[in-house]
């Protein structure tokens, strides 16, 4: 690698580095704010878990930055070089296009294998955790989720307040449970109560001492005036179910959660039920379960795998665009982006279909980025 191509691979190297950065910020601050920046601000989990979870969340964003990264970076750099007639001055000195693109297409490569290693790997796997992580927090600590003098919205159905809270015991109890048009048909108030967790059942169960229910109409409960008689009660329990906001326990992980390791498991399971069916079998059943594995096995090389494809696509464009400013650059990034994310995303809704073959077609894009950006590239090359 002589001096010039060293200067464009460190010169990529710095601009990518900070798109990726860039990105990961922005999903990371995207996932954090609609699932745990709420939870650590109402003091329901401690900062140390809160950085916890930032961090499982990083290879998951980093999969999804780096191909984006690498192409608004590739941008910059070429369309720098191409505004400011560097690439015209390599030219006239004799270095041909494709020696200028050998860094650019040698950094996309080693970026491919880095982000093909986090897809298969640390990826699923670490969201996962993230999720399990989050599902739990209720289970392991039901009053986690309980914070005084403040209306609590988590449980599907149901609106809690409780004006203090002392260990395990609150005071001052307000329950309204709601019906599908989230109108409160039963209102009760309680002096004090508690929560305890049931594992068979994994629900928690709301315990209520010295209060009231006020029942109102089931058909009409906004007219007041037909509110029934208080019914009193000593003690008195609401079964809150946890599936609805959580998820089963201990329910099987998602597809798309699994490493390449157990994803190649589950896919030799699946053979070998095709192969031997058990009782009550089910083919169909088993043979999407098969055609998604495989699905995500093919989907997780192909995402790495469009860091190069994209790179062959963003040099010559880069070139035709010739701009100095970097939201330009940014903006055509973008765009390519979300054609590409758009194009895996309506092949992933065949997923389950054997016939649909998602699994070959997931590397549609790809191969459509890399014809298209050969064909640019020795367009480019001739003039």
């Amino acid at each position: 690698m002589n001096r010039i191509q060293r200067y464009i691979f460190s010169s990529l190297a710095v601009t990518c580095t900070a798109g990726v950065g860039l990105f990961v910020f922005v999903l990371l601050t995207g996932n954090a704010m609609r699932d745990i920046v709420g939870l650590l601000a109402d003091g329901r989990i401690p900062f140390l878990l809160f950085t916890q979870l930032l961090f499982l969340l990083v290879p998951y964003a980093v999969a999804f930055a780096m191909p984006l990264g690498v192409l608004i970076g590739i941008l910059v750099l070429v369309g720098r070089m191409s505004a400011n007639r560097e690439l015209t001055a390599l030219k006239a000195s004799g270095v041909s296009l494709w020696s200028v693109s050998a860094p650019i297409l040698l950094f996309s490569l080693i970026a491919t294998v880095f982000t093909v290693w986090i897809n298969i790997s640390y990826a699923p796997s670490a969201r996962a955790s993230y999720r399990d992580i989050l599902n739990d927090l209720v289970r392991n600590d039901p009053l986690r989720f309980i914070v005084p003098r403040t209306f609590i919205h988590d449980f599907p159905g149901y609106v809690l307040y409780v004006g203090e809270k002392d260990g395990i015991q609150m005071r001052e109890f307000w329950l309204w449970e709601l019906d599908e048009d989230r109108r409160a048909v039963n209102v009760l108030r309680a002096e004090e109560g508690s929560f305890r967790f049931d594992v068979e059942r994994d629900a928690l169960v709301l315990i209520l001492r010295n209060g009231h229910v006020e029942m109102r109409d089931e058909r009409n409960p906004d007219n007041l005036a037909e509110i029934r008689p208080s019914v009193s009660f000593r003690d008195t329990s609401v079964l809150l179910p946890l599936d609805r906001i959580l998820g089963r326990a201990h329910r099987p992980l998602k597809t798309s959660w699994l490493n390449l390791e157990r994803l190649l498991e589950r896919r030799e399971d699946l053979r070998a039920q095709l192969r031997a069916p058990p009782p009550e079998f089910d083919e169909s059943q088993t043979r999407g379960d098969l055609a998604e594995v495989q699905f995500f096995i093919s989907r997780n090389f192909a995402m790495g795998f469009s860091i190069f494809s994209l790179a062959l696509l963003g040099i010559p464009l880069g070139i035709k665009a010739s701009r100095t400013e970097t939201y330009a650059n940014l903006m055509i990034a973008l765009l390519i982006a979300l054609a590409y994310y758009l194009a895996i995303t309506m092949i992933g809704w065949a997923d389950r279909n054997p016939a649909a073959r998602a699994d070959i077609w997931v590397w549609a894009p790809n191969i459509a980025c890399q014809v298209c950006g050969i064909a640019l590239l020795l367009r480019a090359s001739r003039h």
